[in-house]
């Protein structure tokens, strides 16, 4: 999680609706993104870097709290996995690199555009192994290193936070999201007053000269560039354990680093003690917490809000949404990483549903929240805009503003899982998903698409349509019902749909719940939309009150208008159209219950934007209505088409549109009409392909009479040629070359 900056109207709303989390809130809410437009700076990732495999990585340096300095050494070995001549790794250009050794060899090196470039005098083969051992110091900016005190808890730290493209500022590494390093050490020595959290197990803690102490931290858990992390404070240690029942009776230690200081702890201990809970709750729904082996934990710096620092998060406060969003990054972020950032949702989209799941499955700990109320939250939070997709796009994978959008990475990346919950119509199903995902990409990365696999091959349904509408689409659906008893015991439903970025996504398909309200009792129907306008019957011999879309907010969506109907809607159960290669497009449609419709119009257009009537026809009024019409258009382009249905009101609704590729083949062709002809000839001439054709008039005996050349287009031509009135009466030809050499002749009699 990054921070970013947030609307103070989504702070509000959030913090209002949680009270009892108000810190928390407050984290997730309104983290002060360090960037801005006038700062950011090309990630550059050198294409070399991909020649070596990170294997391990020992950091050993030194930090003191309140101070930016960072002084040591940064130990790589790699394995060579293309034949490699110069070793290359990022760090910031502010940073001083004293010596590197390769294998043991000091070797001369050269840094710019924020890279360390080192020639090998031999190129490496292929599965060789390469070290590099990197001296350094400098003053980190504040851009990955954060150091201060805080005023309200004594709080004396400094802390590291490398996502999305932060590792270099303060330690030179490989920031390329398919390469995981397969183990780290991380030592740190620091003045003695103070404690240092990072990832893995403390191995040990060694007295150092000068009253300084140097922690050792380990992991062999693959990890992410962004996942190291160190953290230095005035901290105490508060331990606790989480029992997963599947791994009982064995237990996971819980760590935390807070602030030294009593009033404080107690302040917060509550929020702490529910993490053991967490831990097994979300080991039951995800599968067992992927680092059991080594630990979960806290360490407390203001970096603007939480960090999932893989093993070990990093927090400013401590809330119990934020405490629930961290660890839910533990398997979504840290044991599966997105493979690139365009796929940021697999990380922040399934760590803000982790919030939306602790609150459903542990009521008890979050009195006075539900979640209804809390997808509610959610949903209100991405409708404030109707456009962007929860897919990155890539002119914006350097964008971090974009990467870590509260209101389309997090918030709406929840919403579309909730909704493919719901979509499974199976908790079991959708549980397990998450499980096999976890498992089939455990330690390594994925894509969305890798996630989507996984979903239809657990779940044996497709989901391509729900992935290009919720995922790589924009906006959201709005539904206007109409509803109306046909007979005492028969109630309809006339679902409408309009979408908030039509260009893009102009229909949401899907499942969606209604309920029907009465006097007499509410009932709760499915329905599943494929198509605008769909009428839906369903037997109910109550007196309906109202409709409410979608009560258990599945899915995102906002409501129109609810209308008590009085006059049965059309119902066009039907619309197909082909082409032919005679230049002809044939379009046909089939409707029902059309007592009010008064005229349907067919329009036509060639960019699917602007359209314009070509035929109508008015309605047959029986029980099942069948229409044909046909339109000729040899430009050989793609056509759009719909019908425009006119009720008796003078409203009308349109049909979804038809999109038709032309198959037009209009070869070369030529009538003339009439024949015989007194004063005017009428002309129509079909050319295979936009050119010059030659017309001749010819006598009986051959001798031209008039000619002249006209530029055509592909396809019918029609024109009148005057001047037949000065001809003599009798026989005459008309000959018409194009520019191929192909010749047509019609005779015709002038009277």
């Amino acid at each position: 999680m990054k921070p970013y900056i947030s609307f103070f109207a989504i702070l509000f709303s959030c913090c209002k609706l949680f009270a009892q989390t108000e810190e928390g809130c407050a984290e997730k809410c309104n983290r002060t993104h360090h960037f801005n437009n006038t700062q950011r700076i090309s990630y550059y990732q050198y294409n070399s870097m991909n020649k070596y495999d990170v294997k391990y990585l020992k950091l050993d340096l030194n930090a003191e709290t309140g101070s930016n300095d960072i002084s040591g050494s940064a130990l790589t070995v790699s394995s060579v996995i293309v034949p490699l001549d110069t070793f290359i790794t990022e760090f910031a250009n502010s940073m001083i690199v004293d010596s590197i050794l390769i294998n043991g060899s000091l070797k001369s090196f050269t840094h710019s555009g924020d890279h360390i470039f080192v020639p090998l005098s031999t190129s490496l083969s292929i599965g060789s192994s390469i070290s590099a051992l990197i001296y350094y110091h400098g003053t980190t900016n504040s851009l990955g290193v954060y150091a201060g005190t805080s005023a309200s808890t004594g709080l004396n730290y400094v802390a590291t936070e490398s996502e999305s493209y932060q590792a270099r500022e303060w330690f030179p590494c490989k920031q390329i999201l398919t390469d995981k390093i397969d183990s780290t050490e991380i030592w740190v020595t620091t003045s003695a007053v103070n404690k240092v959290g990072s990832n893995g197990l403390l191995q040990g803690v060694d007295a150092m000269p000068g009253g300084k102490v140097r922690y050792r931290w380990k992991t062999t858990y693959p990890m992410n560039y962004y996942m190291p992390s160190i953290s230095v404070g005035n901290y105490m240690e508060y331990l606790n354990y989480a029992h997963p029942a599947a791994m009982t009776p064995d237990s996971i230690l819980i760590q935390h680093y807070v602030v030294d200081n009593s009033s404080y702890f107690n302040s917060i201990k509550s929020a702490l003690d529910m993490t053991p809970a967490f831990i097994e709750k979300l080991s039951d729904l995800f599968g067992l917490y992927p680092f059991k082996n080594e630990k979960y934990g806290h360490s407390m710096a203001s970096i603007g809000g939480g960090m999932e620092h893989q093993t070990m998060t990093t927090l400013t406060s401590f809330g119990t949404i934020v405490i629930g969003h961290e660890l839910g990054h533990q398997w979504f972020g840290d044991n599966v990483t997105c493979a690139r950032w365009n796929d940021i949702w697999l990380n922040e989209g399934f760590a803000t549903y982790t919030e939306y799941l602790l609150i459903e499955k542990l009521p008890a700990l979050f009195p006075g929240n539900t979640p209804l109320s809390y997808m509610q939250y959610i949903h209100n939070a991405v409708l404030a805009s109707g456009t962007g997709s929860v897919y990155i796009p890539d002119a914006s994978v350097y964008d971090e503003n974009r990467i870590f959008s509260g209101r389309l990475s997090y918030n709406k990346g929840a919403a579309i899982i909730h909704n493919l919950r719901f979509e499974m119509q199976n908790d079991n199903t959708f549980f397990q998903t998450l499980k096999n995902y976890q498992q089939q990409f455990r330690d390594s990365v994925a894509t969305g698409e890798d996630f989507k696999h996984v979903a239809e091959v657990t779940s044996g349904k497709s989901f391509t349509t729900f992935f290009n509408q919720w995922y790589y689409g924009e906006g959201h659906p709005t539904f206007n019902i109409t509803y109306f008893k046909s007979t005492a015991d028969t109630l309809l439903l006339l679902v409408n749909e309009t979408t908030s970025a039509p260009t893009i996504t102009p229909f949401f398909k899907g499942l969606l719940e209604l309920k029907i309200t009465s006097l007499l009792g509410d009932t709760t129907v499915l329905i599943n939309l494929s198509a605008n306008n769909q009428i839906f019957k369903f037997a109910y011999n109550k007196i309906p009150s109202d409709i409410v879309v979608d009560p258990n907010n599945w899915v995102l969506n906002q409501v129109g208008t609810i209308t008590n109907g009085t006059v049965v809607p059309v119902q066009l159960t039907s619309l197909t159209g082909t082409a032919t290669d005679k230049c002809m497009f044939n379009i046909q449609w089939e409707t029902a219950q059309e007592i009010n419709v008064i005229r349907y119009e067919l329009e036509c257009s060639n960019d699917g934007v602007h359209y314009f009537k070509i035929g109508e026809t008015n309605p047959f009024k029986r029980n099942q209505n069948i229409y044909q019409l046909n339109y000729e258009d040899a430009s050989g382009n793609k056509t759009y088409f719909r019908i425009k249905i006119i009720e008796n009101d003078g409203s009308f609704i349109y049909s979804n549109t038809l999109n038709i590729a032309s198959v037009c083949n209009p070869g070369f062709a030529l009538n003339i009409s009439p024949n015989p002809v007194e004063t005017i000839m009428s002309i129509s001439l079909q050319m295979p392909s936009k050119g010059i054709a030659t017309i001749s008039l010819l006598n009986n005996l051959g001798q031209v009479l008039r000619k002249e050349n006209k530029l055509l287009l592909r396809g019918k031509n029609s024109w009148n040629w005057s001047g037949i009135n000065s001809l003599s009466s009798g026989t005459y030809m008309l000959r018409v070359q194009n520019e191929y050499g192909q010749i047509i002749t019609r005779k015709f009699i002038k009277k």
